[in-house]
Order: C-alpha cells, then structure tokens, then sequence
C-alpha cells in the first residue's frame, strides 16, 4: 500500500526546482447527456432539511467521463489507440452491434487507484475499465462494513 501527494505551482521561479512538468491538460465537456442534468442535485426534502441527491445514473456517468478523459490524454499506446479507432469506425460505418473495443489500460497503467466511496463505485469503475479483481482488490479492501 501507498500513497502519493503532488504539489502544482504556476511559479515562474519554481520552474527550475521542479520534478515534474505538466505536458497536457484536457478538460471534457459531457453537458450534452440528458442524464447528467439531474444527476446530483442539491434539494430539500419533505421536512425542509436540504440534502444531495444522487441519481441511479452516477455510477455509469462517472465511468463514461473517466473513459472519455482516459482516451483524450493519450496515455495509451498508439496500438491500443488504434484498435479504439478501428472499432469506433467499424460500428459506425459497418456494423453498430458490434461490441466496443476496450483498451486494454494495463499496457498504460501499472497501478489503479479508484475512490472508495462504495461497493458501486468500485464494481462500475472495474466493468467499465475491464479491470480484474485483483487491480481493484487494494480498493475494495479498504471499505468499511
């Protein structure tokens, strides 16, 4: 087990002291999905005491954003981006029943990190990566039950 901390600083006189440099930063706009509308909502209930609402649709919403900033930071290699690029193309222009390619992100990645704020959380991150059980198995032992 470990852990990691990073600090950003847009210093011109920190340049020259730091170990790492930030390359590319991509920001994603998924607005356009009706189910994202509502998909957290801060609102009251029948007693008055204001509450955050999460919709059934979280779990798949956030894998489908995690997927999406994956793919656009090309982190993958360029024969994993391709056979996407080929299965994209393919279901558009031959067959739409075609089951989507899914990158294989170990060939990116040696270690998953997913947030642990449940059960759900972790399951729909591992069926939407393709991950095994035991790439998310330092996860789901740190939930409490």
């Amino acid at each position: 087990m470990g852990d990691a901390t990073i600090l950003l600083s847009n210093r011109w006189a920190d340049r020259r002291r730091a170990k790492y440099n930030l390359v590319y930063i991509m920001r994603t706009h998924n607005r356009a999905d009706d189910k994202l509308y509502r998909c957290v909502l801060q609102e009251a209930d029948s007693k008055g005491k204001v509450g955050i609402k999460l919709n059934i649709y979280l779990m798949a919403i956030a894998g489908k954003a995690l997927k999406s900033n994956i793919m656009g930071l090309f982190v993958l290699p360029a024969s994993e981006q391709i056979l996407f690029a080929l299965s994209l193309i393919g279901r558009k222009f031959i067959n739409s029943k075609w089951k989507p390619y899914i990158p294989d992100f170990n060939q990116a990645f040696e270690h998953f990190c997913i947030h642990t704020g449940g059960r759900e959380v972790i399951d729909e991150l591992q069926k939407s990566l393709d991950l095994s059980e035991e790439q998310v198995e330092a996860s789901s032992s740190s939930l409490w039950y």
